[in-house]
């Protein structure tokens, strides 16, 4: 009896015990739910519907009953994109836009910043407006699905959508679906509602590219992300004052590595699972280190999230201060990176981590004629990796600001590095984190190997026949193990 409950209790929402996408209970559930699917796929309706009370259960488990929240935002821009499309006035189209704007982003403001506001409040009037601590808590994903519906609102405005969604099932599978929800791709409704509402197909490529992908994700989140984790980032980034300056510089390098296997880890993995579902995604990296400056990079990293804030962010504003000129153009820049440091969260850090992106962008329109000249006057080759190195340094100790708790914490990593440096360390460092080094410097290497390579390594998994398909899973799945902890993280971006 007891063992049929704590069975039972596995699907129940737990606030201390939110699912996570890299648990068993999370690949046992999918594979349950698949076989179901796979019977109904031809059912285009049927198939929508199965697909969906799933997603809408996926989110349940990740952030309980508000599910309803989520639905009743979807609803709303449903509804309001029909009455955008069906009407011929200006006006009334720029008042239901207004409507969409003010519920979706009052939702957003309400349930993810309202006690980060009450707690400045507090602090600056003396009153004691803030919830108390852990009875408020933030939906999951809220972030990723309100921009899905204010882009499907938007898009209906700018006519991008001729005709508007007549299934309320399409739409909230659109805007729930379990592989984008916590941390996108963040979909086009344009893009995925015709595939919807038509039938998919899922070809043998698409089932070994899935697959593969899926083994790609795991083996970036366990033996990479996790791994640096737990055996050395962490403990320095929590107490950087403990550890040398050479430490701090060590986990700052291994810090941005970490997170964009941890993040491209999660992306892999979903995308994986979208292909077995009949739905190929857009990918949301493109070897982001090789980027030359700051514009470069967010052209190659989460690249779903940069495109939609370029569209609906960077460009109304540039078009509004086109008299400007260039003028206009970075003070958009500064402004929508601004935007996208307080949509990662509502933390100082998160703000002026964006606010640092902004100003390099800014820095980058308005210095391009002059970068062009020195291209010119030296090397190319030196030019692109000195240009490449003092990239990827603004984006690892900017990287130190977006992963700390509070915004005095980066400052203690800056004084160690550049302030307490000790490079006699480096002698002792390197024989106790060998292990840690080997798997950076690796990791490292792959991120800059020719993507052509990637698509042959693919290409030739594909072609594999089942049985070594299965092997070669089988064999990654074990060597997962070996490095499995039970102090494995969730994915980093699960809670935007």
């Amino acid at each position: 009896m007891d063992k049929a409950l704590a069975f039972f209790k596995q699907f129940e929402y737990s606030k201390f015990n939110p699912l996570q996408f890299n648990s068993v209970f999370f690949f046992a559930l999918f594979s349950v739910f698949y076989l179901v699917y796979a019977g109904v796929f031809n059912k285009v309706k049927t198939r929508n519907t199965v697909l969906l009370l799933f997603s809408l259960f996926i989110y349940y488990k990740l952030s309980g009953l508000y599910v309803l929240l989520m639905m009743a935002v979807a609803a709303s821009d449903f509804l309001i994109g029909k009455q955008i499309l069906k009407t011929h006035s200006e006006g009334k189209k720029k008042a239901w836009l207004l409507l969409s704007l003010v519920v979706s982003l009052g939702s957003l403001l309400y349930f993810k910043y309202s006690p980060f506001i009450l707690e400045n409040v507090d602090v600056l009037l003396g009153t004691k407006l803030t919830p108390p601590q852990g009875s408020f808590l933030m939906p999951i994903g809220i972030s990723f699905y309100i921009f899905k519906t204010i882009s499907y609102v938007i898009d209906c405005y700018n006519e991008m959508i001729d005709e508007p969604e007549e299934s309320y099932i399409n739409y909230l599978l659109y805007v729930s679906l379990f592989t984008t929800i916590i941390a996108g791709p963040i979909a086009r409704a344009r893009d995925i509602l015709p595939r919807l509402q038509a039938k998919l197909t899922v070809t043998e490529e698409f089932i070994g590219k899935g697959f593969f992908l899926i083994l790609i994700g795991a083996i970036k989140k366990y033996l990479i992300a996790d791994f640096l984790w737990v055996n050395f980032i962490e403990r320095v980034f929590i107490s950087p004052t403990l550890f040398s300056g050479f430490d701090n510089l060590m986990a700052v390098l291994m810090g941005t590595i970490q997170f964009y296997y941890d993040f491209a880890g999660y992306t892999d993995m979903m995308l994986g699972i979208s292909l077995l579902l009949g739905l190929e995604l857009q990918g949301n990296f493109n070897r982001p280190f090789m980027a030359q400056n700051i514009s470069d990079f967010w052209r190659r990293w989460h690249i779903t999230l940069s495109s939609w804030l370029n569209e609906y962010v960077f460009m109304p504003m540039s078009f509004a201060w086109r008299g400007m000129k260039k003028t206009g153009i970075v003070i958009a820049s500064l402004f929508t990176f601004v935007i996208s440091g307080v949509w990662h969260g509502p933390k100082f850090t998160y703000i002026l981590w964006g606010t640092l992106h902004g100003a390099a962008i800014a820095w980058d329109v308005a210095s391009q004629n002059w970068r062009a000249s020195l291209k010119k006057s030296i090397n190319g080759n030196v030019y692109s990796v000195v240009s490449i190195v003092l990239t990827f340094a603004f984006i690892s100790l900017t990287m130190v600001i977006f992963n700390v708790r509070e915004v005095p914490v980066a400052w203690d990593m800056y004084e160690m590095m550049f302030v307490k440096m000790d490079w006699s360390i480096a002698l002792q460092w390197f024989p106790i984190y060998y292990r840690e080094f080997i798997v950076f410097a690796l990791a490292a290497l792959i991120h800059f190997l020719p993507l052509h390579l990637k698509d042959t390594m693919v290409q030739y998994f594909t072609q594999l026949y089942w049985p070594l398909k299965a092997v070669v899973g089988l064999v990654v799945i074990l060597f997962i193990y070996q490095f499995y902890s039970s102090e494995t993280q969730p994915f980093i971006y699960l809670q935007f």
